[in-house]
Order: structure tokens, then C-alpha cells, then sequence
């Protein structure tokens, strides 16, 4: 039942998805705010996600989703450590067991990437990542179940983040410099790619999410024919219209069947939750 991780790994990548963000290849990316005291979140914020899945009579929550984001010091240098964990529910792992775990490492000071893990389990296939950083390539170690242990070196710019890392840039995007209708190259690192694909901002939208009415910013992402995706239709996305802009809510076309989650709770953010319409 591969569909199911599909889904868990759609969300993983819808909600940390890749923004490709300042200055590529003289690319008009993602304005950011990132002095000290504008950056969005602080270490303890944890975020908790459902993920639906609908084909035919299938309509069911099948998988959870949570990002977390802590304070640490690595190599004696103070970080934060973001995090995702993504996993079926119980009654999937009779059929199909996935684990998906996503860390990132990145400098408190100009949150620069320093270090990605990736720790997946689908099924009978297995693979892990590691990557290390400089200031033009990305050193990645791989392992997976179908080729074994190997190493490669990514291109890096000022804009290439791992798949985990990019959920938190994206908090401190400047909105006000965003053109409703503009369009952004994305690109993310994950196994032994960069993957690079577009998004669109649409605006401001109000939407219901768990019960309540939140005024958000809406985005879609245009991503290029492949294995869960046919190419015709953008995912949707919609974060948090405040000084959070924590990923609230998203709808994913697949090739077999519509993927969406939900933000379910949220706690140890640093701004006020303002986007609720009381």
C-alpha cells in the first residue's frame, strides 16, 4: 500500500516545503526578514497536523504530523533544531507501515544550515541521510535498502535548504513584498537531488480549519509530472495571516486520489495567534 506513504511524504514536503529564498541565479525569490528580533518563532514551538486521504469510499484520517522546533548547541555553535515526525495510524500499519523523521540543524545567527538527517521507513524499503554543509555544496550521505551506502555532493547557493530546514525560513517571509499573482522558483534537498519547482501567492483568503475561521495567506505550488503527481494541478496551501505564518492548512491533487491536512493544535509559539475571526 505505497499510496499511504505517498501521503505522509506529500505532507512532510507540503508543509516544510521548499521556498527557495534571497538571491538564485538572479531569480526573483522570497523576501525574508531575518535580523534578530523579526525572526518568527523561538525553541519550544511544536505543531501537530492530520492527514485526510479521499479516493472512492476511502475517506479517512490516515496519518500525523508533527514539527517541533528546540534551542541546542551543536559543535559549540548555538542552534536551533527543527524536526518533523510523520506516521500511519495503527490500523494502517496492518497493511502498510511508514516512519518518515525529518531533522534540521541551522545557525541561531543568520540561520544558516548546518546539518539534515533523514530517517524514513516504508515498508521493506529503508533509507537515511545525512548532510553537512560549507558555504557552496552540500556533502550528503546516503543509505538505502536498494543501493546500499554511497556518498554525492549537491550544488548550494544562498537559497538551498534541505526539505526540513525551509518550513522555518518560510515563517519570516517578508509579506509585504510579495506580488499577489507573482511567481517564485523554489528548490529543496532531499536523498541525492535538488528538486526545484515554483509556487504562486494568491493573497488573503479567510478559511475554516478545525472548527474556526482564520484570515490566511494562500499559496500554490506548482510542482512537475512525477510519481504521486500528474503535473496538471498545483497543491494549495494556506498559512497563518499573522506575525506566526505557521502552514494551517493544504490540498493535494495525487494521481490516485486528494491528500489534506489540518492544523489540530499548536503550542510554544513566540507571536500572539491573531488570524482566529472571533
Amino acid at each position: 500500500m505505497r499510496i499511504v506513504s505517498r501521503i505522509t511524504y506529500v505532507a512532510a514536503v507540503i508543509l516544510l516545503t521548499a521556498i527557495s529564498l534571497g538571491a538564485q541565479n538572479g531569480k526573483n525569490c522570497l523576501p525574508l526578514n531575518l535580523s534578530r528580533d523579526k525572526i518568527a518563532f523561538k525553541g519550544g514551538e511544536n505543531l501537530v497536523y492530520t492527514v485526510h486521504y479521499k479516493l472512492g469510499l476511502i475517506n479517512a484520517d490516515v496519518a500525523q504530523a508533527t514539527l517541533k522546533l528546540d534551542s541546542t548547541v551543536l559543535n559549540g555553535q548555538k542552534c536551533y533544531h527543527g524536526s518533523l515526525r510523520g506516521k500511519t495510524q495503527k490500523i494502517y500499519e496492518q497493511v502498510f507501515k511508514l516512519k518518515e523523521d525529518f531533522d534540521c540543524w541551522f545557525t541561531c545567527d543568520g540561520l544558516k544550515p548546518v546539518k539534515f538527517t533523514r530517517d524514513c521507513v516504508e515498508g521493506n524499503y529503508w533509507c537515511t541521510n545525512l548532510y553537512t554543509y560549507s558555504s557552496n555544496e552540500i556533502h550528503a550521505q546516503i543509505n538505502n535498502s536498494k543501493k546500499g551506502e554511497f556518498t554525492v555532493t549537491l550544488p548550494k547557493d544562498d537559497c538551498t535548504y534541505d526539505v526540513a530546514m525551509l518550513f522555518f525560513m518560510l515563517q519570516n517571509m517578508d509579506v509585504s513584498k510579495l506580488k499577489e499573482g507573482g511567481r517564485y522558483p523554489m528548490s529543496y534537498a532531499c536523498d541525492h537531488k535538488v528538486h526545484d519547482i515554483h509556487f504562486v501567492y494568491y493573497g488573503k483568503e479567510t478559511r475554516k480549519v478545525a472548527g474556526k475561521q482564520m484570515r490566511c495567506l494562500k499559496f500554490g505550488f506548482e510542482v512537475p509530472k512525477g510519481e504521486s503527481f500528474d503535473g496538471d494541478k498545483s497543491l494549495m496551501a494556506w498559512f497563518s495571516d499573522d506575525d506566526n505564518k505557521i502552514p494551517v492548512y493544504f490540498v493535494a491533487p495525487l494521481k490516485v486520489g486528494q491528500v489534506r491536512g489540518r492544523l489540530n493544535s499548536y503550542s510554544g509559539l513566540k507571536n500572539p495567534v491573531s488570524c482566529i475571526v472571533e
